[in-house]
């Protein structure tokens, strides 16, 4: 009767949360090895152990499901970016270090789901639009940040706001190709890799003339 009565028991109700949760793992597990194109909700609902109908409560289809997950990452992305220029000083290489950490964490954690909201981009207008939005805050961030360094000031490059828009390109592009399926690098070796482009550019002291 016991064993009865424990088979007919119903599952205990996941929150809000955990549906997210279980959905977007499962999308990420299912993009890392196929494009945002060669999957459908039914897979991902049946990765998850979700009812579909129960998909359709939390997201309206699998481009608003990578949306939101993309942009929660980027979102908590950019708020330790302002953390972190906030108190950085200009010349310390530990404080470069410190500002690209963060962005590798990110991809490394999520970045098959942001390489698929960049596929999905080319055919979702919202989808692009919102990844174009995301990307002139951080050009702004890094561009107000630049302007306040002395070095900067004394020696700018050619178009501040170019260089700013190039750098969070190359490291958008750089970590993507890094992480957006199975780890190509070690998160070490990005984060070293990128703080030695973004300090040399930021070291803008001007070279030294000679006579020959």
């Amino acid at each position: 009767m016991s064993a009865r009565t424990a088979a007919k028991s119903p599952r205990p109700r996941l929150s809000r949360d955990e549906v997210r949760d279980r959905l977007v793992n499962a999308t990420t597990e299912l993009v890392r090895d196929r494009s945002f194109y060669e999957i459908s909700v039914a897979e991902v609902t049946e990765r998850a152990g979700i009812e579909r109908t129960i998909f359709y409560r939390h997201f309206d289809d699998l481009a608003d499901l990578l949306l939101r997950a993309a942009t929660d990452a980027i979102e908590s992305l950019y708020d330790a970016q302002v953390e972190l220029d906030d108190g950085r000083e200009e010349g310390d290489l530990e404080a470069v270090r410190a500002a690209i950490e963060p962005a590798v964490r990110v991809y490394e954690a999520h970045g098959p789901v942001l390489r698929a909201v960049t596929e999905a981009g080319a055919s979702h207008p919202e989808i692009a639009a919102r990844g174009a939005e995301l990307r002139r805050r951080f050009n702004e961030l890094a561009s107000a940040s630049f302007v306040r360094l002395q070095g900067l000031r004394e020696n700018p490059p050619a178009d501040l706001a170019e260089s700013a828009r190039a750098l969070n390109l190359l490291n958008e592009a750089y970590l993507r190709d890094a992480f957006g399926r199975e780890a190509r690098v070690s998160r070490e070796a990005a984060v070293q890799t990128l703080t030695e482009i973004w300090a040399a550019f930021l070291d803008r002291r001007p070279q030294d003339g000679g006579d020959g």
